[in-house]
């Protein structure tokens, strides 16, 4: 079932919660609302499950208007975070519940509910728990019941909301991988809801990045995280370093350091915010041209080594991953260091700076070590 979303817009008094939404979502698709507090992804899942009413716009299921269609009309599976199973039932009749609490007319036969019930047991590995009750089930146990609930109605879509988020980080893991099976074994379109950047790109096929009640980006898992389209969208995917640079032609140069960049695009010009996380530095050779930094402190986290570094020019304090295998040395606090990004994004600056240095592009000893091919340059939206 695909789902078409026009114009959606909903408010909460004076807060603004969904402006102007528009989305098409594929037949079969597993997407994921990411987005912080407060951006609208909860009440998106909630206006196409039909509990929130619109103040304007229209949700289609295929070619079916289901704008004013009720909750059951629309048919759709709820999975939330705190599972709500009922307590006093067995897992198979919470499983059992939605299909025996149909009018008489619709119902399916006892022998055809327990064959059903059956089955999905099956599919979520619960089979041989039928008789228990839910306080005698782990998180992950409950969670996979609820979501055996949800599709045993048969669901047009399967609709979660933070559907691990109570669970601990092992489970967590456990329960994403055994759901990227699921979807590929019953190829429901599946919409869930996380803030977890890490659950996003591992499940879904795309993304929907959302700030502020508006859509930020759309795009597969690679596209979001290698080619974010806006500061907002890069910092929430990672912590960037924000280096403050000038563009020119294809080249941009660091401000107080002679460095200069290559870049693909010829936009944006003049003052600019280049953004680099973590582990997207190089270090570089004295004769390279890179940034100069001393090291103020420096963490081994498993295979990596995160330095936090000083630059000598402006002060500024940035930090770098590398792999111990990458690792040139055993670096001690106070050493220095040369650096230079390998990937990076580039965007107008927010406000706009002092005049560059005047420092023209084809100075001797500014040579260029590394371009970066596929980097594409996007303006803020």
């Amino acid at each position: 079932m695909d789902i078409k979303i026009r114009g959606v817009q909903k408010h909460f008094g004076n807060f603004h919660a969904l402006r102007g939404i528009d989305l098409n979502i594929a037949s079969g698709e597993l997407l994921a609302l990411l987005g912080p507090s407060g951006s609208g992804k909860t009440t998106l899942l909630r206006a196409i499950a039909g509990l929130e009413p619109l103040d304007d716009g229209r949700i289609l299921f295929g070619d079916i208007d289901a704008t004013q269609l009720t909750v059951q009309a629309r048919r759709v599976g709820l999975v939330f975070q705190q599972y709500a199973l009922f307590k006093h039932m067995t897992v198979f009749d919470n499983v059992a519940f939605g299909l025996s609490v149909r009018k008489a007319s619709e119902r399916p036969s006892k022998a055809a509910i327990a064959a059903r019930v059956e089955a999905l047991l099956a599919l979520v590995q619960l089979g041989g728990l039928e008789g228990r009750y839910p306080a005698q089930l782990s998180g992950g146990q409950k969670q996979r019941v609820a979501l055996a609930r949800a599709l045993a109605i048969e669901p047009r879509v399967l609709l979660l909301d933070e559907p691990f988020g109570a669970l601990d980080a092992k489970v967590r893991k456990d329960l994403r991988r055994w759901l990227r099976k699921l979807h590929s074994e019953t190829g429901y379109t599946t919409i869930f809801v996380t803030h977890d950047q890490e659950e996003a790109l591992e499940l879904a096929d795309r993304v929907v990045i959302m700030n502020r009640g508006r859509i930020e980006q759309i795009g597969t898992t690679d596209d979001v995280y290698d080619h974010p389209q806006t500061p907002f969208v890069f910092d929430f995917l990672g912590t960037p370093n924000i280096l403050a640079g000038t563009a020119r032609g294809s080249h941009i140069l660091l401000d107080e350091n002679d460095v200069v960049l290559e870049h693909s695009a010829i936009q944006p010009q003049g003052a600019v915010d280049v953004y680099a996380r973590p582990a997207d530095f190089e270090i570089v050779g004295p004769s390279i041209s890179g940034i100069d930094g001393e090291i103020l402190e420096i963490q081994r986290t498993g295979f990596l080594i995160r330095l936090r570094l000083r630059l000598q020019q402006t002060a500024q304090t940035i930090e770098i991953e590398i792999t111990h295998a990458a690792a040139q040395k055993n670096w001690a606090i106070g050493d220095n260091l040369r650096i230079r990004p390998l990937r990076f994004s580039v965007y107008p600056r927010a406000q706009e700076a002092p005049a560059p240095l005047p420092i023209a592009l084809e100075t001797p000893g500014l040579g260029i070590s590394h371009t970066v091919a596929d980097h594409r340059v996007r303006a803020r939206n």
